[in-house]
């Protein structure tokens, strides 16, 4: 787009359904829950493997609801963003949206048995994706500040998974350790998706404080989506030359992209190695012959 849309795109979290969100981000080729999706899975089985425990995932900065949906049903994101551009043409009332999305959510076989958690800074987004079911338990502040409420607490503990696609630009050493003191004395798995853009050392020393191994999964990358302005653009190149790193094929094409962060206790990661549990096809979320995995005709 040629205008600077950063409000737009800030307002869509204050709306009480995801018709906006799809409309603003997709129109971006948002598309890092998409690329995570996978990522997520074979992690989050592995952790409950690890432990012979029930996947518990938090979902640290859940939004709509979106990592839920596409980890719980066999579904991606570009039939959502279709599902709501048709939904958008209506003139519906959120409630009547909140409705279909209920029905529509609950009508997909479930892809993975799992207790889902979500934070996010927006109530409206929680409220969203606590009442269509794709939440358990939905925590709506700002745990750099405000406190976890004992019921809070009490959906957290035994989480073995902490899953996120962007909370490193607000969530800091406050947010993990009031969620990794709910979880329980077994620290759970982080595995977070962070911005070659933002910082991520304070963070990682705090993890490797409270006895966890960090790792990073090497030469890979993930788009999130494109620059919504010139100037967004630009200030990302500029921060990224002062860092050091390599824009070429990246960045410089007008694509954000982040890398893959997991922390473990040292044990669990030389049992799980990051290469062997991680497995990425690239491309492989697209749509192929009209629907997933089955070609026309059959």
């Amino acid at each position: 787009r040629a205008h600077d849309v950063r409000e737009e795109y800030e307002q869509v979290y204050a709306e009480p359904d995801p018709r906006a969100y799809f409309r603003v981000l997709h129109g971006l080729d948002y598309r890092i829950p998409e690329l995570a999706r996978t990522v997520f899975r074979d992690i989050i089985q592995a952790a409950a493997e690890s432990r012979a425990e029930k996947p518990k995932v938090f979902d640290l900065g859940c939004g709509f609801g979106i990592n839920a949906a596409l980890l719980r049903y066999p579904i991606d994101m570009n039939r959502l963003a279709h599902r709501y551009r048709d939904l958008d043409a209506g003139d519906l009332a959120p409630e009547r949206v909140m409705e279909l999305d209920r029905n529509y959510f609950a009508s997909w076989p479930a892809k993975i048995d799992i207790d889902y958690v979500g934070l996010d800074l927006s109530s409206t987004t929680t409220a969203y994706a606590k009442s269509v079911g794709l939440l358990d338990h939905a925590i709506a502040g700002d745990l750099e500040t405000e406190d976890l409420s004992p019921e809070d607490q009490a959906a957290i503990a035994g989480t073995n998974c902490i899953i996120s696609t962007g909370c490193a630009s607000y969530a800091g050493i406050a947010t993990f350790e009031k969620i990794f003191d709910a979880a329980g004395k077994t620290p759970p798995w982080l595995a977070i998706f962070v911005l070659r853009t933002e910082a991520i050392d304070i963070v990682r020393e705090y993890m490797i404080e409270r006895g966890l191994q960090v790792d990073k999964l090497e030469g890979v990358t993930f788009v999130q989506r494109r620059y919504h302005s010139a100037g967004e653009w630009t200030q990302a190149l500029l921060t990224l030359e002062t860092l050091g790193i390599e824009t070429e094929g990246k960045e410089a094409d007008g694509l954000m992209h982040a890398e893959l962060f997991i922390a473990r206790p040292p044990a669990e990661a030389e049992a799980y190695p990051i290469e062997q549990i991680v497995s990425i096809s690239s491309g492989g979320e697209g749509l192929f012959g009209g629907w997933r995995g089955r070609p026309w005709g059959t």
